[in-house]
């Protein structure tokens, strides 16, 4: 804004939020530029939503916003993988991990199946309330301050969650920590407090890495460097994050479900965003349902 003389975010202009997506394209790589436009074009959404601004100058380019600007599909984790590794985790691996969390065993099972059951992301996951369970139903609500996008959706869980569910709920192991707490959050840390969105992530970094399925890959703009300047690792190859991924590619490869639904179930702002990630370019896209449904 300051190079383009701009006094206020009320004021960028659609053609400046064009030059925003050029520069974005040009200055980042993996996911970062299309991350970075997200979280710019949900602001200007919130300047709308309390009458700061009259339109968001972002949602001209934002439907196709990969083409007009290029971002890229993959991430930085995506492009060191060997030969053989995936970046969606697999059931069989959820399986293991499973089998290899830490002391709180319940509580870290139950994560890491909620996580692979729902495709949350791990800071939803730390947001949620006992009360945003329907256990009934199986199902769990995203309330709207939680939600990464800032709308409201409800998900489902399967019967396997059903007997940790029970544990960490009535059989005292969640009371128990959070005897001293003051808070309604599902999940809680050994001190009662809420579990982190980070700390979720270092459950399931952690159970992987004692799976034998995990290995540090590369090193970001925030790793640490050694004595002779040179940056150390601290990526992992799975974190809860690819358990997510896990979920939108079985769900959208290995199930019925149309894109519809699955960019509804994991809160994506746009179905393009569920195609763009989980679809692979496929030539035969389709053919089935011609050869069925095809008119006379």
């Amino acid at each position: 804004m300051d190079d383009a003389e701009v006094d206020s975010p009320a004021d960028v202009t659609p053609a400046q939020a064009n030059e925003v997506g050029q520069i974005l394209a040009r200055e980042f790589n993996g996911t970062t530029d299309l991350y970075r436009w997200d979280r710019i074009n949900a602001f200007h959404d919130w300047l709308v939503r309390m009458d700061l601004a009259e339109s968001n100058p972002f949602e001209r380019w934002n439907e196709d916003k990969d083409e007009t600007f290029g971002f890229t599909k993959s991430s930085e984790q995506s492009s060191r993988l060997k030969e053989g590794e995936q970046y969606a985790v697999s059931q069989e691996e959820i399986r293991a991990m499973e089998e290899n969390v830490g002391r709180n065993r319940i509580r870290d099972q139950l994560i890491t199946r909620l996580l692979w059951q729902t495709g949350l992301r791990r800071g939803e996951a730390s947001g949620l309330l006992i009360s945003d369970l329907e256990q009934e139903a199986r199902e769990i609500t995203i309330r709207e301050a939680v939600a990464k996008n800032n709308k409201e959706r409800v998900v489902a869980y399967q019967q396997s969650l059903d007997g940790l569910l029970r544990e960490w709920l009535e059989h005292g192991y969640r009371e128990e920590k959070a005897a001293t707490a003051e808070h309604n959050r599902l999940f809680v840390g050994e001190r009662g407090a809420p579990l982190s969105g980070d700390r979720i992530n270092d459950i399931v970094i952690e159970a992987a890495d004692r799976a034998g399925i995990n290995r540090k890959i590369y090193a970001d703009a925030n790793a640490p460097v050694d004595e002779d300047g040179n940056r150390i690792p601290n990526r992992w190859l799975i974190s809860a994050h690819n358990i997510r991924h896990g979920f939108g590619t079985y769900m959208v490869n290995e199930t019925d479900a149309g894109l519809w639904e699955v960019s509804k179930a994991m809160g994506h702002s746009s179905v393009k965003i569920t195609e763009r990630i989980y679809v692979e370019d496929d030539p035969r896209a389709g053919l089935e349902h011609l050869h069925k449904y095809g008119p006379d």
